[in-house]
């Protein structure tokens, strides 16, 4: 296996975890107001809360690793864009957002970015 491919893999991993993490925090946080500390220290003793925690700890060790394959330059932009994808789909999919023209506009910039800089590792 090529070194740009276990890049992309990683970067994708990262992602994955990244926002599946996220994800879970964001469940949480619906119906719920931050407006005091204690607020905070409650959402924070939940236990899907600090299972997200370590899930994105997870994603940070993946991207260690990836960090260890390659360029930051490349590395950072690449596992930033498949993020951003995979955020997105999260959004439309679990959160029923909406994606306008500009935002789609944005998601092929995107890609085409991730595909750039994917090729100019190889």
């Amino acid at each position: 296996m090529n070194v740009a491919f276990k890049i992309i893999i990683f970067c994708t991993l990262y992602a994955i975890l990244n926002v599946f993490g996220a994800t879970l925090i964001k469940k949480e946080l619906i119906n719920k107001n931050l407006n005091k500390i204690s607020d905070y220290l409650n959402l924070l003793q939940e236990f899907k809360v600090i299972g997200a925690f370590i899930v994105i700890f997870l994603s940070a060790l993946v991207m260690f690793k990836t960090l260890s394959l390659g360029k930051f330059s490349i590395i950072i932009p690449m596992a930033t864009g498949i993020n951003f994808l995979i955020t997105i789909g999260v959004g439309v999919l679990v959160f029923k957002d909406k994606i306008g023209i500009v935002q789609l506009i944005g998601i092929i910039l995107i890609i085409a970015g991730i595909i750039a800089v994917s090729y100019s590792q190889k």
